[in-house]
């Protein structure tokens, strides 16, 4: 019996060491048929806003179908929206929108069918336009999604 656990003490060390000693990489999927274009570095970088991608990435987004809670009506003819919250209580939602219309943006709440609460912060109908959004947006909203209309 002592050998036993011995050997599943030594067992669970070995796997533990060659767990830890795998190397870490992100490995980046490029559509087919994507053009992959190399630069020198520059020193200084337009906006994001200004920065067109020359890869398109895939569209990784959320379909629900929600109507509009509170906000501007006119962003909803839009396809693609960037969520920053998502509460089951309309108060937190609220809240959040209130913080960013003081800060300078149009956000609105909309709901969807399993009730809950959707803060928008942007809508585009170019993927790419509310892909990049998301990652200027990251350092704040870490969990920051694009939606699209059912």
């Amino acid at each position: 019996m002592n050998k036993s656990i011995r050997l599943s003490f030594a067992l669970a060390i070995v796997i533990l060491i060659a767990s830890a000693c795998k190397t870490q990489q992100k490995v980046a999927v490029v559509p087919s048929g994507a053009k992959i274009t190399a630069s020198a570095p520059k020193t200084d970088t337009p906006p994001a806003s200004e920065v067109k991608s020359t890869v398109n990435e895939p569209e990784v987004t959320r379909n629900e179908n929600f109507s509009l809670v509170a906000g501007e009506k006119e962003a909803l003819n839009y396809k693609y929206h960037v969520v920053v919250g998502s509460f089951s209580k309309i108060a937190n939602a609220q809240g959040l929108q209130k913080s960013l219309i003081s800060e300078g943006n149009k956000a609105l709440i909309v709901i969807n069918e399993k009730s809950m609460y959707r803060v928008l912060i942007a809508s585009f109908n170019d993927y790419n336009q509310a892909h990049a959004r998301v990652k200027d947006i990251s350092n704040r909203f870490a969990d920051a999604w694009v939606l699209v209309q059912k």
